[in-house]
């Protein structure tokens, strides 16, 4: 455990010492922060290149430290540090983070807590969200920690590369391999991952905006997500208000039935989404670099161009769709750059060259080696499709979002209004001079100005995007590029819902303001509140103590290459706990990775079923181990044959494993361990 700490550590460490440098000129906060990020990327990308050579060995986990300690003092030595700017006082959202992003902070954190196999009495327990998931990804963390190849494969589907971005899970096989438990292999890096997301996103938010007030108010209608699907759960429809903290998959934000859709990102997110984690954590921070990139001037703007390149450079296999997503808020952006600068374009092209070709050359070989050969088997995944998961068959278009995503896309959609009519922005967000209001916490001039009005084309195409194109077998998988659209129509949103409460103020309208903010707060926020204590109070039994037990002997006795038949349940014991391989596993991770499994699955029942053809598939597969456990009992009740075939070499608790191949029948006869 003391070598994976360390390693930990000093990879933060190195890079927070190069952040010194980097953002010298930049508040405290802000250098602790891009340290952090850049360590953090770190984490998942040194030990990369050693292990193409070296597999994922200890010895590449080293080489990958020293490479990454070696770029920090690189950057240390000889980088220039970057511009800040100095229109905003970063200073002032110091507060806002204690008071505000540590409270959001803490929640996460006692989530993950409860959420990431926590031992109990009744084995290890999950949250509701992390039920599903977070199997499939302790899978892959399990898998690259023990069977130590590389590139990996799934060891869920064996012989088939691993294109799913898997980097998030590299740090924990990391830790994992150098010391650390499973749970704490992936409870560390996600909460440093969640304490960047939120952090990142007051920065980003106070970047666009301008405005402490606004800031904060984004901060809570982003994290406390909801729309209105509250109104469900008040006598509206079959279920109650108590139901929302018992039933699995019931509450104001994820109610199918009634086609709500727009899950909390705290909820269903960040908390078992890893690599949705990992990829905001990097992704919010490069988009705030990107927008300085944008609104710098000469060699300044170089070094922001650079800095943001390479972020998202980096961001295919961390989370494919933070990429897609920025890149076409980065063809929004060249576009309206291109526009406002028409009188120099080459100039604007070299600009964008800074920025651009980072991004590029180190996006092509993530994307032509593990994106696209996956993304277009079998015909591809993208075709035309129109209006997400509601295809315009259950609610009306405009009734459909403002059902699911409430207040911020009603202000939204005022916002944009507002900002197309310069005379509008002049009445509902006048110009206030370029000094700071110590009450509002505003500088530089109106929310609603014209830099504001530009920034929307970015955005707007990824919504667009999103609405007409589909990049997966999942149509909800959309979500992932619609809630980084959601980024930017939240800040805007709390742009339009703060500038109307300052001017009903200088109206004298004391309650009608008030009323702004209050029912803004209330409605925005009140579904994802409910989403997150229904989190809060859920308890799951993803293992029980016959599996555990079963899964460490499996660990300790069987060869890291082994090859086991199990059922294809989701909370797979063997794969999951063990990182052995299994013959084939669950659709319901496989299928949406356009992956075709119908066949293995006909011969694993064959196996379990069919004493014809067992021996042959056997063979075929390489199999060492089948594995019998209620589930397998459940899936194919005509088992008993196998034990009449085969040694039992494991036998607790109603779990059983049968030796199959020579190796390891006489492993087990001769008690050796691996």
């Amino acid at each position: 455990m003391f070598f994976a700490l360390l390693y930990f550590v000093i990879h933060l460490a190195a890079w927070s010492y190069a952040g010194q440098k980097l953002f010298a000129h930049h508040c405290g906060w802000i250098k602790g922060t891009a340290g952090l990020v850049l360590g953090t990327v770190a984490l998942m990308w040194s030990p990369v290149v050693f292990s193409f050579w070296l597999g994922f060995t200890p010895l590449a986990q080293g080489l990958g430290l020293a490479l990454s300690c070696a770029l920090a003092g690189a950057i240390y030595a000889y980088a220039k540090p970057l511009a800040v700017n100095e229109t905003l006082d970063y200073g002032q959202m110091q507060r806002s983070i204690l008071y505000l992003g540590l409270p959001l902070i803490l929640l996460m954190a006692y989530l993950l807590h409860t959420h990431i196999i926590l031992p109990t009495a009744n084995g290890y327990d999950v949250g509701q969200a992390t039920f599903g998931d977070l199997q499939m990804h302790m899978g892959m963390v399990t898998s690259l920690a023990r069977q130590e190849v590389f590139p990996p494969e799934y060891s869920i589907l064996p012989g088939q590369r691993l294109s799913y971005p898997f980097l998030v899970n590299l740090v924990s096989s990391s830790l994992y391999q150098l010391g650390f438990s499973l749970r704490w292999a992936i409870l560390l890096p996600s909460l440093l991952m969640c304490t960047l997301i939120v952090i990142s996103f007051i920065l980003l938010a106070f970047e666009v905006s301008r405005d402490r007030r606004v800031t904060q108010l984004a901060t809570l209608l982003f994290f406390l997500n909801g729309g209105l699907g509250f109104i469900y759960f008040f006598g509206w429809h079959d279920y109650t208000f108590a139901q929302i903290l018992t039933e699995f998959y019931k509450t104001p934000t994820n109610y199918n039935a009634m086609n709500v859709r727009w899950s909390n990102v705290i909820a269903d997110m960040i908390i078992p989404q890893r690599t949705t984690m990992a990829g905001w954590s990097v992704a919010f921070f490069a988009l705030w670099a990107l927008l300085r990139f944008t609104r710098s001037t000469g060699k300044d703007k170089h070094g922001w161009g650079i800095l943001a390149g390479t972020l998202v450079g980096l961001l295919p296999m961390i989370h494919t769709h933070s990429f897609m997503a920025i890149g076409l808020i980065s063809l929004g952006w060249l576009a309206t750059d291109l526009y406002q600068r028409r009188a120099q374009l080459g100039q604007v092209i070299i600009d964008w060259c800074w920025y651009g070709l980072p991004a590029i050359i180190l996006a092509i070989g993530q994307l032509m080696y593990w994106t696209f050969p996956q993304a277009t088997a079998g015909g591809g995944f993208v075709h035309f499709h129109l209006n997400w998961v509601n295809e315009l068959k259950i609610d009306p278009y405009l009734w459909f979002y403002i059902k699911n995503i409430g207040v911020v896309y009603i202000a939204w959609l005022a916002g944009l209004a507002l900002l197309a009519r310069s005379n509008w922005r002049e009445r509902f967000g006048p110009q206030t001079g370029s000094q700071t209001d110590s009450q509002t916490g505003s500088q530089n001039g109106g929310l609603l100005d014209q830099n504001l009005a530009w920034l929307q084309l970015g955005p707007l195409l990824i919504y667009i995007t999103a609405e007409v194109l589909i990049f997966q077998p999942n149509l909800y998988d959309n979500n992932k590029l619609f809630y980084i659209w959601y980024v930017f129509a939240t800040i805007t949103a709390s742009c339009v819902i703060v500038s109307l409460y300052r001017y009903f103020l200088r109206q004298q309208k004391w309650l009608l303001a008030s009323s702004i903010i209050v029912l803004s707060l209330s409605l925005g926020c009140v579904s994802g509140a409910l989403t997150i204590a229904r989190e809060w109070v859920s308890s799951y039994t993803a293992y029980t103590p016959a599996h555990v037990a079963a899964a460490q002997f499996i660990d300790q006795n069987t060869p890291k290459d082994a090859m086991f038949v199990t059922a294809p349940n989701h909370n797979n014991t063997v794969a999951a706990l063990t990182g052995r391989n299994i013959v084939v596993g669950t659709d319901t991770y496989l299928f949406f990775h356009g992956l075709n499994t119908r066949q293995r699955h006909d011969d694993v029942k064959a196996i379990y079923s069919s004493p014809g053809e067992r021996t042959a598939l056997i063979a075929q597969y390489k199999v060492d181990y089948i594995y019998l456990s209620d589930f397998e009992r459940g899936e194919y009740p005509e088992f008993i044959s196998l034990l009449r075939s085969y040694p039992v070499i494991y036998d607790a608790n109603g779990v059983q494993i049968l030796a199959t191949s020579p190796r390891a029948i006489e492993l087990a006869r001769q008690g050796l361990k691996h």
